[in-house]
């Protein structure tokens, strides 16, 4: 191994891919897909909201005690009217999700022990908003007129048990896709582009000449440090565009790194078998997507025959140890099993590579 003809092979094979435009497509299109799903999906629900329609004969501490019942489970939006016809006219045309009429001196005759007659307005199909704030009304004049409750009410957290989650409830639609971006980058670089460098060299007689310098070990290394390389730029930018940052970091970047180097090896055995570029970018879309495949089926219900292969390939191990790392709790657990396996498919893999390079100078 010569470390200097190395670096000289990396940056001219960094050059020749910046400048070939199949190479970058391959590159910038999980990109694209990346950003696209951050923006689509969204790991949180939003509170639900309710616009209240309301009309008081004088001042009343009513709206601000719903408003503190509420709190951040319903947002309300206050919408005060003239009138009381006011509020049946915008109940009428359904600009509202719940109208109350406050009659004159509601919070002076709450106070004395009154009944005073609050109109509460509901639309003949009421939404979950609307109802939630017709509950709380309830409660809030109760504070108002200083009642005590009638009974102490403990709560108290009991841990559910959480294996029956799906992978959607723990990390969300967002990371979940997120991180199917990143392991589609990773693919398309070490399946297409490294392969395609590869494959040109071949194609115009040019690895004839690097042979004569350097050793096929230095080309296999400085080829699959380029595919490094830009898998690393590409995933930090795509992590760095959707704000998806993992949990256990280093954990991330071992998974991430571990997969590309195995695929890379796949990728320059792929590249062995086509004489053009050109025929590798038409076939090799068709052998990434069952080598891919599996990744995006992890965690998801599947029959416990196709679960057991999915154990034995690096791509689904790979992913397990990626979502894994998204949270400080785990969901697959065996780490350990995941990085053996992949790094028994990548000794597999640059074995074979070494081999039948060796094959080629006989």
């Amino acid at each position: 191994m010569h470390p200097r003809m190395i670096q000289s092979i990396f940056k001219k094979d960094l050059k020749d891919a910046i400048r070939d435009s199949r190479v970058l497509v391959a590159i910038l299109v999980p990109l694209g897909i990346g950003i696209l799903y951050n923006f689509i999906f969204n790991d949180t629900t939003p509170a639900p909201s309710a616009t209240i329609a309301w009309h008081a004969d004088g001042s009343t501490r009513l709206l601000d005690t719903l408003q503190g019942i509420a709190g951040d489970s319903v947002k309300l939006t206050v919408d005060q009217q003239p009138s009381a016809d006011a509020v049946r006219s915008t109940m009428t045309d359904k600009d509202a999700d719940i109208g109350i009429i406050v009659p004159a001196n509601f919070d002076v005759q709450i106070a004395q022990g009154g009944m005073p007659q609050l109109t509460v307005l509901l639309p003949e199909t009421s939404t979950f908003a609307g109802n939630y704030v017709a509950a709380a009304i309830d409660p809030a004049i109760r504070s108002m007129a200083g009642q005590r409750d009638p009974a102490q009410i403990a709560i108290s957290r009991v841990a559910s048990d959480t294996s029956s989650d799906s992978i959607f409830d723990r990390i969300g639609l967002r990371r979940y896709f997120v991180l199917f971006a990143v392991i589609l980058e990773i693919g398309m670089i070490a399946m297409l582009a490294v392969p395609i460098i590869l494959t040109e060299e071949v194609e115009k007689r040019t690895m004839e000449a690097l042979v004569l310098v350097a050793s096929y070990v230095d080309i296999v290394i400085a080829k699959a440090l380029v595919g490094i390389a830009y898998i690393v730029v590409a995933s930090v930018l795509l992590l760095s565009v959707t704000r998806v940052v993992p949990e256990r970091i280093v954990l991330f970047v071992l998974a991430a790194l571990a997969l590309g180097i195995t695929m890379i090896g796949f990728g320059l055995l792929l590249g062995g078998l086509f004489r053009s570029a050109n025929q590798l970018n038409t076939w090799g879309g068709v052998v990434l997507l069952p080598v891919i495949a599996p990744a995006f089926i992890v965690g998801l219900p599947i029959p416990g025959w196709l679960e057991t292969i999915c154990d034995f390939l690096p791509t689904s191990q790979g992913a397990r140890v990626m979502i894994d790392s998204t949270a400080n709790q785990s969901y697959f657990g065996q780490t350990w099993l995941s990085f053996v396996v992949i790094i028994a498919w990548a000794l597999a893999a640059y074995t074979l590579l070494v081999y039948r390079l060796a094959r080629r100078t006989e």
